[in-house]
């Protein structure tokens, strides 16, 4: 019996051995000093000098941002693009005759159980290879203060530092930005926080800064609660529960405390993180909603009108 190997086998070939990755990788590997100090780290997208990394790296007014690369050269770099929802940013190089060594983006997402392999600076640990596993691939809401953030996960060890990193599959080919990682109590739970490929072609294809509503305050679904919480929760109830207010913000200004639930937006059932955020980017900001709002023993809701702010 003659066996043909699929298309997406014959096109892609046989992935590279992890050492063979790192190789790879490390030519278009940067490091990001922001005012001087190592800051995170990052890759080159784009042979006229296009880097990517995190938005939380460089986050701020007036910074002096340049990129080390693997030669120890430091080179200005420019502010190209910025994606906060996804917590991407692009920086730009000046032109280099013969142009920068570069990671390929993969022309497709990554599958659940495939590997992964990341080269970032842990606290000042330069260009470490890491390991993961790709964990789910359909993106998530994870809130990092003071707004949230589109992700997917990839299991792996990912610490301070690796922040910007470039994610690729066992190909060499970028599939993702590494962004942050899963913290309890102040305890990193191996779960890398990964901004997705779609996102960072977009950004790429049409360089800008992109504008999403937010409304500067988190959530918590409803069975994180501990079970004190719970107790006093009326059956049947369905929300998620606010867990922190930005100052100034709406809802500080409608003294609404922590721990009320969140039950519905312009009427729209809200029960998890994700439909939450989801119903918030639906809209534009300066949108004006209705949300209703009740405390957790008390069945009785408030409607507020809540006006969307810009987060970019």
């Amino acid at each position: 019996m003659l066996l043909h190997a699929s298309p997406a086998l014959h096109a892609q070939g046989r992935e590279l051995t992890p050492d063979r990755v790192n190789q790879r990788v490390q030519a278009a590997a940067v490091e990001i000093l922001v005012n001087g100090r190592l800051a995170g780290s990052g890759a080159i997208i784009d042979r006229s000098g296009i880097v990517l990394t995190a938005a939380h790296v460089a986050n701020g007014r007036d910074l002096s941002i340049e990129v080390l690369l693997g030669t120890n050269d430091r080179i200005t770099a420019e502010i190209h693009a910025k994606d906060a929802s996804h917590d991407i940013l692009l920086l730009k190089l000046p032109a280099k005759t013969g142009g920068y060594p570069t990671l390929t983006l993969a022309k497709r997402p990554p599958l659940v159980g495939s590997k992964a392999y990341l080269v970032g600076s842990p606290i000042f640990r330069h260009r470490l290879f890491f390991t993961g596993t790709v964990s789910q691939t359909k993106v998530s809401a994870e809130f990092l203060k003071p707004h949230y953030v589109q992700v997917f996960y990839i299991q792996s060890a990912s610490p301070h530092g690796t922040s910007g990193g470039a994610w690729v599959n066992g190909h060499g080919q970028l599939i993702g930005l590494q962004s942050a990682m899963l913290f309890v109590n102040n305890a990193p739970h191996g779960i890398a926080f990964v901004a997705p490929l779609d996102a960072i072609k977009s950004l790429k294809e049409n360089p800008r800064t992109v504008a999403v509503a937010s409304t500067g305050f988190a959530v918590e679904e409803l069975w994180e609660q501990p079970p004190k919480y719970l107790e006093q929760v009326t059956e049947g109830t369905a929300g998620v529960v606010i867990k922190f207010i930005v100052p100034g913000s709406p809802l500080e200004q409608a003294k609404v405390p922590i721990g009320a639930i969140l039950t519905s937006i312009d009427g729209k059932m809200i029960r998890t993180r994700d439909e939450y955020v989801d119903a918030i980017r639906q809209h534009e900001p300066g949108d004006v909603l209705a949300l209703k709002i009740r405390a957790p023993n008390n069945e009785t809701e408030q409607e507020f009108k809540f006006k969307l702010g810009s987060l970019q």
